[in-house]
C-alpha cells in the first residue's frame, strides 16, 4: 500500500524517522506549509473528470452526468491519502482571513470559510482509494449538563462534517490493569454526536487498527473508504497510522491478513475521551 502522508503539525516522529516513513508508506511525508501549498499539492496529483453513465429506470435509459476525481495521468500510484490534521488545514486557510490590522476575521469571511472548507472535504473525500482525515475533539458542555464532543473546527463545518465519510470514529483511551489501551468509538452516543459506520457490523468499541474499518468497507462492496478521526492530541489518532502497513512495509490489507474484529470489554475511563 503506497500512502501519501500529509503531516500538518509535526506530529509524524510518532511513526519513526523520515526515513522509516518513506520505507513504511512508500513515500516521503509532506509538509505543506499552508492552505495554497497543500491545494498546490492535491492539483498536481490529482484532476476532476466528467463522464456521462447510462442507468435503466425500468423500461426509460437516463443518462446521468457525474464528475469523478482521478489521479493525474502521470502521478504515481496512491492507495492512501491521510489528512493529519484537517483541524490544522483549516486552520491555516483561516489565518489568511484574518485582518492584520483587527485580527480579526469580517462577519462575510466566515461564510468564505464554510464554503473553501466544503469544497475542500467534497473533492478530497471523492479521491478513490482511502482516505482518512485526523481532526482534533473538542468537549462541549450542553445546558443539561451533558458533555458533548465536536471536531475543532472554526466556522460551522464542524456540525456537518460527518456526512462526507463512510467511518466516523472517536478515541477512546481505556484505562485499567496495565497500560492504557487505545480504542475508537464507532457508534453514535450523545456524547460521540458524529459516530458511525456505515456498513453496520463493526462492534461499538474496536481497537485503534484500521484493518477493521478496511476489512468491512471491502466486505461490504464499497469502492473506497472515507475514514475521520476525532480526539485529543495523544489520543493515538497518528500513531494508529501504523496499521495501515506493518513495520517492514509489506501490506497487511490482503485477505490473507485480514485482523478479525476483538470484543472488549469496558473498563473505567478518564478525560476528553472517556
Amino acid at each position: 500500500m503506497k500512502v501519501l502522508y500529509f503531516d500538518l503539525e509535526h506530529g509524524s516522529q510518532t511513526l519513526g524517522s523520515e526515513k522509516h516513513i518513506q520505507k513504511i508508506f512508500g513515500y516521503n511525508v509532506l509538509r505543506p506549509g499552508s492552505w495554497d501549498s497543500f491545494q498546490h499539492v492535491i492539483g498536481q496529483l490529482y484532476t476532476k473528470k466528467n463522464s456521462v453513465v447510462e442507468k435503466k429506470v425500468g423500461g426509460l435509459v437516463i443518462s446521468e452526468e457525474q464528475e469523478a476525481v482521478t489521479l493525474r495521468d502521470k502521478a504515481p500510484t496512491v492507495d492512501a491519502l491521510v489528512v493529519d490534521t484537517f483541524s490544522e488545514l483549516s486552520k491555516k486557510y483561516m489565518r489568511s482571513l484574518v485582518n492584520k490590522t483587527t485580527g480579526k476575521m469580517m462577519l462575510q469571511d466566515w461564510g468564505k470559510l464554510r464554503n473553501k472548507l466544503d469544497n475542500c472535504l467534497e473533492f478530497v473525500t471523492r479521491i478513490p482509494g482511502v482516505v482518512i482525515c485526523n481532526v482534533h475533539g473538542k468537549l462541549q458542555t450542553l445546558d443539561d449538563g451533558g458533555n458533548k464532543i465536536l471536531p475543532y473546527i472554526d466556522g460551522s463545518t464542524k456540525e456537518d462534517i460527518a456526512k462526507w465519510f463512510d467511518f466516523v470514529f472517536y478515541t477512546k483511551t481505556v484505562t485499567g490493569v496495565g497500560l492504557p489501551e487505545y480504542m475508537w468509538v464507532t457508534g453514535r452516543t450523545e456524547k460521540y454526536d458524529h459516530a458511525k459506520d456505515r456498513t453496520g457490523t463493526l462492534e461499538q468499541q474496536i481497537p485503534q487498527n484500521f484493518q477493521l474499518p478496511l476489512t468491512a468497507s471491502k466486505e461490504a462492496g464499497f469502492t473506497g473508504c472515507r475514514i475521520l478521526i476525532i480526539g485529543s492530541p495523544g489520543s493515538g489518532k497518528t500513531h494508529a497510522l501504523r496499521t495501515l502497513v506493518d513495520d517492514t512495509g509489506y501490506d497487511v490489507v490482503g485477505p490473507e491478513n485480514r485482523i478479525n474484529p476483538v470484543k472488549t470489554v469496558t473498563k473505567t475511563t478518564n478525560g476528553v475521551n472517556a
